[in-house]
């Protein structure tokens, strides 16, 4: 790092002392009304731009990560950089033994793969799951392989991470499990006891296999009656502030679908224009299906909703994705050869989902298939 050995220092005009020196091949000036302001004012200018070279050359992990949010921001979903900012701010804040620092204010290239074992420990004795624990690590790591190709450092950290082995069940298997006949008749039975405000919602999800965010998003117009479909263009999202707002997109490019229509839902969308008249008279929302004030509707007070009906109904908790996972066990179950049409319906990106979904509910009737066997042996 050079530093300007040739320094010169003269009175203008107006008497002030002026000193000149050089760091990097620039020239900077000080000005001041005695050699002593001068000195004082030279130390704390290098101070300065060697503080600003640091942050250039080896910013801290926090730092680093606004440049790298900042590269991806109009490339990457606002949804994406606000869930990843959130997962970064988990890691970002643990302690770091020794150092006095949480991981976020230590200085990128001074970071050990010990540092980042401590941080996954502390992760996993927070309460989260391994599960989200495991997400967090491969976001991190996923920074770090940027740092590594920008040259900021030359190893990643992360690299030896190895993931943690599950500890509890799949959501699959708990809150975002497929209902049986007998609890989805359970469930809307309490929920039409409850007079549940989002009752449609719940039909709307259960025989379409729509998501929440989804059928927010639809209009009177994306209803199409004529052609017989439901026409899947956008979901709510939410921005980088976490305020909520219907996106340009659906999810996916595959989520950009159209469901046809059938008597059921039909039913079912009548009954929320029914509603929205009675609560919003002329002044209709500009999306079908909402709030009870008529703002967006929002997954998090939908599956609040969910569970008071499920334990109105003597059910386990589930959240609004098991209304999606029914929908699709129904139909493998009476359409077991329609696995492509239903991979649509879906909008899954990739029909691998579709069929791992498709060989665990077989898995399942082949079970209830041995359990109703009855062998006399005498």
């Amino acid at each position: 790092m050079a530093k300007g050995k040739k320094e010169s220092k003269k009175k203008d005009e107006k008497k002030y002392l002026t000193r000149t020196f050089k760091y990097e091949g620039k020239r900077y000036y000080i000005y001041g009304k005695s050699n002593k302001e001068l000195n004082e004012k030279a130390f704390q200018k290098r101070a300065e731009l060697e503080a600003g070279t640091m942050e250039r050359v080896n910013p801290t992990l926090s730092k680093y990560y606004e440049q790298f949010t900042e590269v991806r921001r109009g490339s990457v979903r606002e949804s994406t950089i606000r869930a990843q900012a959130y997962q970064f701010q988990g890691a970002a804040s643990v302690p770091i033994d020794g150092n006095g620092k949480t991981l976020g204010e230590l200085q990128i290239r001074d970071i050990t793969p010990k540092d980042m074992q401590h941080v996954q420990m502390v992760l996993a004795f927070s309460g989260r799951t391994t599960e989200t624990v495991n997400n967090i690590m491969a976001h991190l790591k996923h920074v770090f392989n940027a740092a590594v190709r920008d040259e900021t450092i030359d190893r990643n950290p992360c690299a030896c991470i190895v993931n943690l082995k599950r500890t509890e069940k799949p959501a699959r298997e708990t809150i975002h499990r497929a209902l049986s006949q007998e609890e989805t008749e359970r469930f809307f039975e309490a929920a039409k006891k409850r007079s549940s405000y989002y009752l449609n919602v719940f039909e709307m999800m259960i025989r379409t296999g729509m998501r929440v965010g989804e059928i927010g998003a639809l209009t009177a117009f994306d209803i199409d009656e004529k052609a017989g479909v439901i026409h899947v263009r956008r979901t709510i999202t939410r921005d980088e502030a976490n305020a909520y707002k219907i996106g340009d997109a659906a999810k996916t490019e595959s989520g950009r679908r159209d469901i046809p229509l059938n008597p059921g839902i039909l039913e079912t969308v009548k009954k929320q224009k029914n509603l929205n008249r009675l609560l919003f008279g002329g002044n209709l929302p500009e999306t079908l299906f909402t709030s009870p004030e008529g703002a967006l509707l929002r997954d998090y007070s939908v599956d609040r909703e969910m569970e008071r009906c499920c334990k109105a109904a003597d059910i386990e908790r589930v959240t609004s994705h098991a209304f999606r996972a029914t929908f699709a066990t129904r139909f493998i179950e009476q359409r077991p050869e329609d696995y492509k049409t239903l991979s649509e319906i879906l909008g899954h990106a990739d029909i691998s989902i579709t069929l791992n979904l498709y060989t665990h509910v077989m898995e399942e009737r082949k079970k209830a298939a041995m359990d109703n066997v009855i062998i006399k042996l005498g």
